[in-house]
């Protein structure tokens, strides 16, 4: 289904707008996008809320800064509710303590949803990592929940 170029601008301007709050330090901001039947799929890990959640505000206390530079959008309309956002990310991170720099490039596959106000929300994001040189050890993980609730 074709996708109007208005559309695809939102939906663009949703994903920038999700990896720019992070990239400046608030990534629990980017929560408002999300549905609240929203999960996020990783080397064959499935995360939903509220662990993504957590993960987002350990990530607001992380030892590095980043910065996510998407490319190469494809928008498909599901129907007039439903859309799929295929892209790439460039992750350049720089850990505070010690100035070590890191990348990675990953494909994500985004379902987007309109609410029932007409508002674009991120139900479904797929990420598969292609390039991770260096990961900062400071990255927030799953694990890392489950051993704090321990």
């Amino acid at each position: 289904m074709t996708v109007p170029l208005d559309v695809r601008t939102q939906l663009e301007q949703a994903v920038v707008e999700s990896f720019t709050t992070v990239d400046q330090g608030h990534a629990v901001d980017s929560l408002r996008q999300l549905t609240a039947d929203f999960a996020i799929t990783s080397a064959g890990q499935r995360v939903g809320r509220p662990q993504y959640d957590q993960l987002m505000a350990a990530r607001d206390k992380a030892g590095y800064t980043s910065r996510h530079v998407p490319a190469n959008f494809r928008v498909t309309a599901h129907d007039q509710e439903s859309f799929q956002v295929d892209f790439v990310i460039v992750s350049h991170r720089t850990e505070h303590a010690t100035g070590a720099y890191s990348v990675t490039v990953a494909d994500f596959c985004d379902t987007w949803v309109r609410d029932d106000a007409g508002a674009l929300l991120l139900r479904l994001r797929e990420v598969t990592t292609i390039i991770d040189i260096n990961a900062p050890t400071s990255r927030p993980k799953v694990a890392d929940l489950s051993d704090a609730a321990s």
